[in-house]
C-alpha cells in the first residue's frame, strides 16, 4: 500500500469527526520535534515534523533555519554537518533561553525513521520549498515512500503537475498547501479531480471553507491549523481550550476533517464528546 491510499484508508475509516495531526510531536516537557515527542504524537494521529538539509545534505530534523532556540547553539541548519547537528542536546518544549536541557539530541530523518512505530503515519513539512524533492528522494531511498505525506506549496492549477511529478517518480504522498483567497475554490476542485488525497488549506472566510470541503467531499481530505502562532479566523488553540466548540466544533462543521494543533490531548477529549 503506498503512501496516498494508507493515508485514505486511515481518513475514511477514522474512529471521530476528524482526525488528529499533532504538530511536531506531542511536545511539552519533551523537546519538539524529538524522538520522544514523536513516539508519543504517533498514538493519537498523524504526526507533523520539520524536515530541513543540513550542510551536507542529510536531512534532520528542525524547525528554524538555526539551532539556537532548541539547543542554544548560534548556529544556521543550512552551514553545519549533520553529525554536528545530530550531537546537540535538545531544551525542554519549545526550547529557548529559559528551557532547560534533556537528554534528547536533534533527530536525522534517518533517525526518525527508524525509532517511529511502523504504523505511524507523517506529514513531513520541508521548511524550505527547494528541498522537498530531495526530502521525498530519501523516503524513496530508503525504502519509506509509504510512511507519510511531503507538503509542497501550489497557487495555480497548472502547479498540481508539479505535485504529481513528485509522486509519481519517488512514489510518495504530496499534500498540497493551498491559500483559499488566493488560490479559490477551482484549485480545490482540480486537485480533487486529479486524485490528490488531502490538501492543507489556510482561509479568511469560514463560508468558503466550508465551500472548498464540500466541492472535496470524500475524494480529498481538507486539513487545516489551530496553532497559536498560526490559524485562520481566530480559531486558535488557546481559544479552544476554553470553548472547543467555538474553534474545532466550527471546523468540523464546515467539513474539516484533518486539524493540525499543539493540544491534541484536549482535542481528542473533544472529539470523544461528539
Amino acid at each position: 500500500m503506498n503512501a496516498a491510499e494508507s493515508f485514505r484508508s486511515r481518513w475514511r475509516n477514522r474512529p471521530g469527526k476528524a482526525m488528529i495531526s499533532v504538530h511536531r510531536g506531542l511536545w511539552g516537557p519533551a523537546p519538539e520535534n524529538s524522538l520522544s515527542a514523536i513516539r508519543a504524537g504517533a498514538a493519537l494521529g498523524i504526526v507533523e515534523t520539520d524536515i530541513q538539509l543540513a550542510a551536507d545534505g542529510v536531512p534532520v530534523v528542525m524547525h528554524d533555519d538555526t539551532l539556537e532556540r532548541m539547543t542554544g547553539l548560534d548556529a544556521r541548519v543550512s552551514d553545519t554537518a549533520s553529525d554536528i547537528i545530530a550531537a546537540q542536546i535538545l531544551r525542554e518544549g519549545g526550547g529557548g533561553p529559559n528551557a532547560k536541557p534533556t537528554r534528547e539530541r536533534v533527530p536525522l530523518f534517518a533517525d526518525l525513521l527508524a525509532a517511529a512505530p511502523t504504523d505511524a503515519f507523517f506529514d513531513f513539512d520541508a521548511k524550505h520549498p527547494g528541498e522537498v524533492e530531495a526530502v521525498a528522494a530519501f523516503l524513496s531511498e530508503n525504502g519509506a515512500g509509504s510512511r507519510g505525506s511531503v507538503k509542497i506549496d501550489l497557487e495555480k492549477v497548472t502547479d498540481i503537475e508539479r505535485l504529481l511529478g513528485l509522486e509519481r517518480r519517488y512514489g510518495v504522498m504530496v499534500m498540497a498547501k493551498v491559500i483559499l483567497p488566493r488560490g479559490g475554490l477551482d484549485l480545490v476542485a482540480a486537485l480533487a479531480a486529479r486524485g490528490v488525497a488531502a490538501a492543507e488549506v489556510w482561509f479568511d472566510d469560514l463560508d468558503q471553507l466550508a465551500e472548498a470541503c464540500g466541492i472535496a467531499g470524500d475524494r480529498m481530505a481538507i486539513s487545516t491549523y489551530t496553532l497559536d502562532p498560526v490559524h485562520c479566523c481566530g480559531l486558535s488553540d488557546s481559544l479552544a481550550i476554553d470553548d472547543p466548540a467555538a474553534v474545532w466544533g466550527r471546523l468540523i462543521d464546515a467539513g474539516v476533517s484533518v486539524i493540525m494543533t499543539d493540544r491534541p490531548r484536549a482535542l481528542e477529549r473533544f472529539l470523544g464528546t461528539l
